[in-house]
């Protein structure tokens, strides 16, 4: 048995979000889909067609190349968690070094571990972004530098 395994967040408004990632990440966004008016209605939200516009019943994007999928939180308001965290694994340590660069030089994102030496040789950094996600950013030891 196989199976892919995708990060899935949730957001009061997922649209924004993916926006956010957008600008702060270099995410690329590949779909969006909004809820219908009936789903929209059954959830107690705005029918009208501005409103349905600007919600995600799901939404997709990648960030170097990994997908991730995200919605609109419809049972309530969501928490961020720190028992999850999601790696981007660079095989280039110049892209990782630059992307930590990127995230670090914004007041979005909280850097908790500054981009450098990790063990066996490799490099890491971590920032929490403005939504309480925590971003491991690694290079292997072998990974070439732009």
């Amino acid at each position: 048995m196989t199976a892919k395994i995708y990060p899935y967040l949730t957001f009061k408004n997922a649209k924004e979000a993916m926006d956010y990632y957008a600008q702060a990440f270099g995410a690329v966004i590949t779909y969006h889909q909004s809820f219908n008016k009936e789903q929209a209605e059954n959830l107690g939200m705005a029918t009208d067609e501005s409103s349905l516009q600007q919600t995600t019943l799901r939404g997709e994007f990648t960030i170097a190349g990994q997908k991730v999928i995200c919605a609109d939180a419809t049972m309530g308001t969501p928490q961020s968690s720190a028992r999850v965290s999601l790696m981007l694994d660079f095989d280039d340590a110049g892209a990782a070094q630059q992307l930590f660069d990127r995230l670090a030089g914004s007041d979005d994102q909280r850097v908790t571990v500054p981009f450098g030496n990790w063990m066996f040789d490799s490099q890491m950094g971590q920032v929490v972004d403005k939504y309480g996600v925590t971003w491991l950013i690694t290079a292997a030891a072998d990974a070439p530098q732009e």
